[in-house]
């Protein structure tokens, strides 16, 4: 094994060298790692191929007799030496950038400053050796013998090795398992491969096993690096995936808070306009919205003695009676399909027949919403601290009906019909219901307790209506 390694183990240097040299050439184009570590990684692969060619030249040269050799034999013993201290500077350099960045610490260790000034002592050393033959010389031969001092190259060159596999267990805790395996390879091997190196002549161990270690610890750092890169991006789809959540969940909240808010308008809108009118104001807002109805009939209501009762009350208490009665108005025309217009004071006006088509049924249903009334006001009276009596007038005709105004907007109706309808009620008597001729023709045929009365109206003259009790 020996011997294949003798012959071999130039071409094993060469092989190694070009390795080195395209991972250092490669590692240039890196844009992930931190640019410190990615120049110590190109170091080490450019600083391992110089060794293994120095190593190289000094192992084919070292035999050959012609003396024009000799000074590049020399230089490439120095450079082997040189070399090495260079691998551990540029190691150093590594490993101060992945303390801070992997392991989490705020500043590299103390240790690995101590490990570059043996090493830039030992360059210094080695450096004075090479002109006085303090570790080594030559003979008249060119023959490499090691001097009595020699042992001074290992006492600078060995420490660094220790500092660095100190600091690795250290502070290797905080690295991955990937990252802390081949940084103690790259301590181990190498020290054990120059022992043996020692013992066995010929073969340039320390040499080869850098340089494989080098290569092991590029392979090492891209794994690595590839799996960060791989969990940073698994991070980031799930941070994407989160936020996508979130975003969704946002949306959904503020479309069901946005639902809410447009169904309490809509709802506030029906409690103020007819369905349709509210519709056509929501869809086209500055519309002018006006329409002719040719047979609507109308209702108004008035509690008699309304201002004598109102004096011996107090304003809440004749709020809270008011609010009580109309509510009352408000759920049954509800349930019956008749629109309030509006309330005013006291009186309280409402509205059947809003269509085109003018045999509507508007007059029945008014009818018997204004008979509902009746039943209400009796009910009322049973708890009631103040007994009231209202009058109630109906007409049947022709009506405009719209929107007024742009700000506390309200939708109203116009023409004779309405104020016919107001003279039924004010000429009318207490709890019966007064409606006119128009209206009396459209339910005569429904309603048979009708009675006929003939009475002088104000603005209309004399004019044929009836009563209901």
């Amino acid at each position: 094994m020996l011997d294949f390694m003798r012959m071999y183990q130039t071409d094993f240097m060469l092989f190694l060298e070009g390795v080195c040299l395209v991972l250092a050439f490669l590692m240039a184009f890196n844009t992930t790692l931190t640019p410190k570590r990615r120049a110590a990684v190109i170091l080490l692969e450019i600083t391992a191929a110089v060794y293994l060619v120095a190593a190289r030249y000094y192992y084919v040269y070292k035999d050959v007799s012609d003396t024009a050799y000799w000074p590049l034999v020399r230089i490439g013993k120095f450079m082997d030496y040189f070399l090495a201290l260079a691998t551990l500077w540029s190691f150093d350099l590594y490993l101060k950038d992945l303390f801070v960045h992997e392991a989490g610490l705020k500043k590299p260790p103390v240790m690995l400053y101590i490990s570059d000034a043996f090493t830039y002592a030992g360059a210094v050393m080695l450096i004075i050796s090479r002109f006085t033959n303090l570790y080594y010389y030559w003979d008249s031969n060119n023959v490499y013998t090691h001097s009595k001092l020699f042992f001074l190259h290992y006492f600078f060159a060995v420490p660094p090795l220790f500092i660095c596999l100190f600091c690795v267990i250290k502070y290797g805790k905080h690295l991955t398992k990937g990252m802390r395996i081949p940084l103690i390879l790259f301590i181990v091997i190498p020290v054990f491969m120059s022992v043996l190196q020692l013992t066995t002549k010929g073969i340039a161990f320390a040499a080869l096993s850098t340089a494989g270690m080098d290569i092991v610890l590029y392979l090492f750092t891209v794994i690595d690096m590839n799996k960060k890169v791989e969990r940073a991006h698994r991070l980031e789809i799930e941070m994407m995936a989160r936020y996508q959540k979130e975003l969704e969940d946002t949306v959904a909240l503020r479309t069901s808070e946005l639902k809410d808010a447009n169904e309490k308008v809509e709802h506030l809108l029906l409690n103020i306009l007819p369905e349709n009118i509210a519709k056509e104001l929501t869809e086209h807002p500055d519309k002018t919205i006006s329409n002719r109805y040719p047979s609507a009939t109308v209702l108004f209501t008035d509690i008699e003695g309304f201002t004598k009762i109102s004096d011996s009350m107090s304003a809440e208490d004749i709020v809270r009676l008011l609010n009580k009665m109309m509510t009352m108005f408000d759920d049954r025309a509800k349930s019956e399909g008749i629109e309030k217009i509006k309330t005013i004071g006291d009186a309280y006006m409402a509205v059947t027949g809003l269509t085109e088509d003018p045999d509507n049924d508007g007059a029945v249903r008014m009818t018997n919403y204004a008979r509902g009334l009746i039943e209400d006001i009796d009910n009322f009276n049973k708890t009631a601290p103040v007994k009231f009596r209202i009058r109630i007038g109906i007409n049947t005709g022709e009506i405009v009906a719209g929107v007024i105004g742009k700000t506390k907007f309200i939708y109203d109706v116009w023409g004779d019909t309405v104020n016919v309808a107001s003279r039924m009620e004010s000429s009318g008597a207490p709890m019966r219901i007064h409606v006119s001729e128009s209206t009396y023709e459209r339910i005569k045929d429904s309603f048979d307790n009708l009675e006929e009365a003939r009475m002088d109206i104000k603005g209309k003259g004399s004019m044929l209506t009836y009563f209901m009790d």
